[in-house]
């Protein structure tokens, strides 16, 4: 019989081997280094230990799904919410348990919706769920159980050079120097209105203020304190993240946050977090224009982002991102289940669900 059950660190080692039989050893491999950092030194865990929900057959896993704690704020007040990630069933032993469910028909689960529907469905999963950056084929089951595309919400992109496309069709040496003539004709918009430094050191007790400043001026907003930033920037065991910020003295505006990578000679980043008072559009601004002015400068070839909410999309529309689609001609939304309409302007940014 298929059981549907929380999961535990008891699991670790069978979900990682279904995650490289179904996802590849890559992803494997590097859900394993970021265990620790992900399920124990999270500070909005309740308490150390791996959060999600596993379907189970005669001792084995046979599906899983990982539930990050949100930190959402309704109103400036803390709510329970998770961030569905790592959708996973392993087709073979998935054909296998519900084959024998079938046969069974002893009144249980009948899996109508199928095993993935069923992890989504469990209580452990939370009563307020968010997914984003999910393939089309899972997009249809959350659709079908229930979740919800927010309005105004999508991922982003767009080119900051040339360079490197150049360079590969002309050769690095004529490449370069065509491509810096070209970057010309791709214009980043005004430079920004406001001084902005790059972060130096940890996230300090400015940040905390900022937090506390605006997280009840937004509807919905997940936890952004100085201890979380500090645990999702500076300590991830892989990321390469710098940290843009505004502000006069010991007050910020806000900040904004890179994260830069290199592989086989392309650089490409994501503006992965941005936080600001709400209506503080100044400080949006003169954040999103000094990070793409640091990304000219580092060669950085494209840079990816998620919006959320019509002012913040339409900034970016207006300094060129763009939706990239999905085969149907449609672009990434987040989907959610279960959040009151007093979220209505929830602030999501890449990062949020571990996205970046």
């Amino acid at each position: 019989m298929i059981e549907i059950r929380p999961g535990t660190d008891a699991d670790r080692t069978q979900i990682l081997a279904r995650m490289a039989e179904v996802f590849g050893p890559g992803p494997a491999a590097r859900a394993e280094r970021l265990w620790d950092w992900q399920w124990h030194q999270d500070p909005r865990l309740p308490s150390p230990g791996y959060r999600g929900v596993v379907a189970e057959w005669r001792g084995q896993i046979i599906g899983s799904l990982a539930t990050i704690p949100a930190g959402l704020h309704l109103g400036g007040e803390p709510v329970r919410a998770h961030w569905c990630v790592e959708v996973l069933t392993h087709w073979g032993l998935m054909r296998q348990a519900l084959r024998e469910q079938r046969r069974q028909a002893d009144g249980g689960h009948d899996f109508g919706q199928g095993i993935a529907a069923a992890l989504l469905d469990h209580p452990a999963a939370g009563p307020i769920q968010f997914a984003k950056h999910i393939a089309d084929t899972m997009m249809v089951i959350l659709y079908r159980i229930g979740f919800t595309a927010l309005p105004d919400t999508c991922s982003l992109e767009r080119r900051i050079s040339l360079r490197h496309t150049l360079a590969r069709g002309l050769g690095r040496p004529l490449g370069g120097l065509v491509g810096a003539v070209a970057d010309l004709g791709l214009p980043l918009g005004p430079r920004p209105r406001l001084p902005i430094q790059v972060l130096a050191g940890g996230f300090d007790a400015r940040f905390d203020h900022l937090w506390e400043t605006v997280r009840g001026q937004y509807a919905a907003l997940c936890r952004r304190d100085a201890r979380t930033l500090d645990w999702r920037y500076r300590q991830h065991p892989e990321g390469d993240y710098r940290v843009l910020i505004t502000g006069a003295g010991e007050e910020l505006r806000g900040y904004l946050v890179l994260l830069t990578d290199q592989s086989r000679g392309r650089r490409r980043a994501k503006l992965v977090d941005l936080l600001t008072a709400p209506e503080d559009t100044e400080a949006i601004r003169a954040l999103l224009s000094g990070a793409l002015c640091w990304l000219r400068d580092w060669r950085a070839e494209k840079v990816e982002t998620f919006a959320c909410g019509q002012g913040v999309a339409a900034i970016l529309g207006a300094m060129g991102f763009t939706p990239p689609l999905d085969k149907a001609g449609n672009p990434h939304p987040l989907l959610v289940r279960g959040l009151p309409a007093a979220a209505a302007g929830i602030h999501v940014t890449q990062s949020d669900g571990d996205g970046g």
